[in-house]
């Protein structure tokens, strides 16, 4: 097949040098940005790059949710005829309708998708052909959406490493993810806003590491992220800070039976956590 990837950052730079690495199949690609385009040419990423929509089988928009709408927008026509699209981005109510009806109405078969993988750094340079081993890949669906494209895309990922695919709905999908993946980036970026984060040498080790990793991202996507999934974080937050009050009354209180419940509830929760998730020993921390 031909693979066209529109969008060369970190996720999709990192899904052309899988695709090139662990498949047979031929991998186009597209970026503004002439220097990542270039260098996934001479990486072997991508066997040459384009900028008007080529014939492809499948097409990945490794863009942020505006982007992606607007690329699906001005280019829906261009694209072949039967081809799968499929999308990367962290939420998928926000665009799915859009781009599912301009696909049906080019004849193209639209599949929602999200890599559940990532690092804390940006851009084709970051890029890596391994970023999927041992990740999740989440499909989402509608009543509308091809089951034989779905299946494709399932084949294909699992080739580039991806150990567990998740198929759900849009919504569904949001709101997961409000949980999983956008509240630890804000929980991040507010611990980070303490003082105490500039004299911090000599006196972290992994816990600090492991809160604070996440706070150093792309603030022009991850901001579009939010505000695009703003119902589910907002309860998710709401959730969050009334934790946090319970653990501040009980220290102001110095209620130790407290604390104590609070610390046990948490505990008995990451444990079954680690049991439904296979993770047989706790990770060091400090």
């Amino acid at each position: 097949m031909k693979i066209a990837i529109i969008g060369l950052g970190l996720i999709g730079g990192s899904l052309a040098r899988a695709f090139s690495k662990f498949t047979d199949h031929t991998v186009l690609g597209c970026d503004k940005n002439k220097a990542s385009l270039l260098a996934a040419k001479e990486s072997g990423a991508i066997s040459e790059g384009f900028e008007v929509p080529v014939d492809a089988d499948i097409y990945f928009l490794a863009m942020s949710p505006a982007a992606t709408l607007s690329y699906i927008t001005e280019n829906a026509g261009k694209m072949k005829q039967g081809a799968i699209v499929t999308d990367v981005c962290g939420v998928k109510a926000a665009i799915t309708e859009k781009c599912e009806a301009l696909c049906l109405e080019n004849s193209l078969r639209f599949v929602g998708g999200h890599p559940m993988a990532g690092r804390e750094v940006s851009g084709f340079e970051n890029s890596v052909a391994d970023l999927f081993i041992d990740r999740s890949y989440i499909f989402t669906t509608t009543e509308s959406t091809d089951t034989a494209a779905l299946e494709v895309l399932k084949e294909l990922v699992l080739k580039i490493g991806i150990s567990n695919i998740t198929v759900t709905t849009p919504l569904n999908h949001d709101r997961m993810i409000a949980f999983t993946s956008q509240l630890p980036h804000i929980l991040a970026g507010a611990y980070m806003k303490s003082p105490t984060s500039r004299e911090h040498n000599g006196y972290s080790a992994g816990s600090y590491h492991d809160v604070s990793r996440v706070s150093s991202v792309d603030e022009n996507l991850w901001s579009e992220l939010f505000l695009a999934n703003k119902d589910y974080i907002s309860t998710e937050l709401k959730c969050l800070i009334g934790s946090l009050c319970q653990y501040l009354t009980a220290v102001e209180k110095e209620d130790r039976d407290e604390l104590h419940r609070l610390i046990k509830e948490s505990r008995l929760l990451k444990e079954r956590d680690r049991k439904l998730n296979g993770e047989e020993k706790p990770h060091k921390f400090g």
